[in-house]
């Protein structure tokens, strides 16, 4: 046994909102199937674009950073955007497209995606760009054909385009519509355009609903937890690699308490780490880092998404907690608060709006962050 902690600068591991974790485990198979796509793609062979979906604290952000990535490296031109709502994830998007059409060679096809974003952003305060000929009728409409240009003219000088569209549940239904008939146009034409969206599980259905065709533009990857040797991989490789070891019944305490959620193997892990007087690592650190774990979680990961919370909202997020790990029918949450189902369908909808909730089928709800209703039972116990 040691007696001094380990060196908390040297710790390994990284429990943020979309940092990269030292070892990304358990992805393999969408990354090598993302890297066939792009290749596909940039050789005028289509492919199916990608939805990446899951519960918060997945790593969803993370997958996508590591596919925006590779794309880059195969020859593409990156849009990585976050959906915010409102008209700020399209600002963001027109810039970047903006940006990247302005670095090319210039020629028709360059003067043609800058006048498409023009008539895109007359529609948005704040986009503008100087072009030769102003368009007169503002038209966001013509997103789709921002999409198409773009490509295109990125196709002529030798690159692809690559969407990165995180949080992709909160862009507006008609935007998802014009973006996906972009994207269509783009397969048709056989332009080299991959997109991934990134949002909660309720995303494939909002993708349906936009259209027709949407089921058949892509594959999905639904991100869940670890399983138990994923956890112990991401959990003792990274150590391994300067030298130190944890023992099994360590790692396995890890496995049980994280229930196999990316963010929160990274957050018992880098607790751990700090909390570590054993050599190798023992499950009694696992044991003495267990305040500061639970209170990291308590104070940033679960007590953010309550704070976002208006208190009309808070008698329906108690009602299912009190429910236990779900999913839920709509009417036992009602009937939880002591409401009818019309009563709180209101709060209901604005609760998946803001990303607390999902609809996992119709008539049905669950918390969109693993653990919440164990979280909501403890900070808000009285229903």
């Amino acid at each position: 046994m040691s007696v001094e902690r380990y060196d908390p600068i040297a710790n390994p591991y990284a429990p943020g909102a979309g940092t990269p974790p030292p070892a990304l485990v358990g992805r393999d198979d969408i990354i090598d199937d993302a890297s066939i796509a792009l290749q596909r793609w940039k050789a005028a062979r289509t492919s199916q674009h990608l939805l990446v979906t899951g519960l918060r604290g997945v790593g969803k952000t993370v997958l996508l950073g590591k596919l925006a990535a590779l794309g880059e490296h195969a020859g593409y031109r990156v849009i990585r955007v976050e959906a915010l709502g409102g008209d700020d994830t399209l600002r963001s998007f027109l810039r970047q497209a903006r940006r990247i059409v302005e670095e090319l060679d210039g020629g028709a096809r360059v003067g043609r995606a800058l006048r498409s974003i023009e008539s895109v952003s007359l529609t948005v305060v704040g986009t503008g760009v100087a072009v030769e000929r102003q368009a007169t009728t503002p038209d966001r409409e013509a997103l789709s054909d921002v999409v198409t240009d773009v490509v295109a003219a990125a196709a002529d000088d030798g690159l692809g385009i690559m969407i990165a569209l995180d949080e992709a549940q909160m862009l507006d239904h008609h935007d998802i519509r014009r973006l996906l008939a972009g994207a269509h146009r783009c397969g048709q034409d056989g332009l080299p355009l991959y997109a991934v969206l990134a949002g909660l599980p309720n995303l494939v259905g909002d993708v349906a609903k936009a259209a027709t065709y949407a089921e058949r533009m892509f594959t999905v990857a639904d991100l869940g937890p670890l399983t138990p040797d994923q956890v112990v991989e991401a959990v003792v490789t990274p150590a391994e690699e300067i030298g130190v070891s944890w023992t099994p019944d360590a790692s396995e305490a890890i496995v049980d308490l994280s229930d196999g959620f990316p963010f929160f193997v990274q957050t018992w892990a880098y607790h751990t780490w700090n909390a570590a007087i054993d050599d190798p690592i023992s499950a009694a650190d696992v044991e003495r880092a267990a305040p500061n774990a639970n209170h990291a979680l308590d104070s940033s990961f679960f007590a953010a998404r309550i704070a976002r919370i208006p208190a009309s909202e808070v008698a329906y997020v108690q009602a299912l907690a009190s429910l236990g790990p779900g999913p839920h029918r709509s009417g036992d949450v009602a009937a939880a608060a002591d409401k009818t189902t019309p009563q709180v369908a209101a709060f209901r909808d604005r609760l998946i709006d803001e990303g607390v909730i999902y609809a996992p089928r119709y008539g049905w709800v669950e918390f969109a962050i693993p653990h919440f209703d164990r979280y909501v039972a403890r900070a808000l116990p009285n229903a």
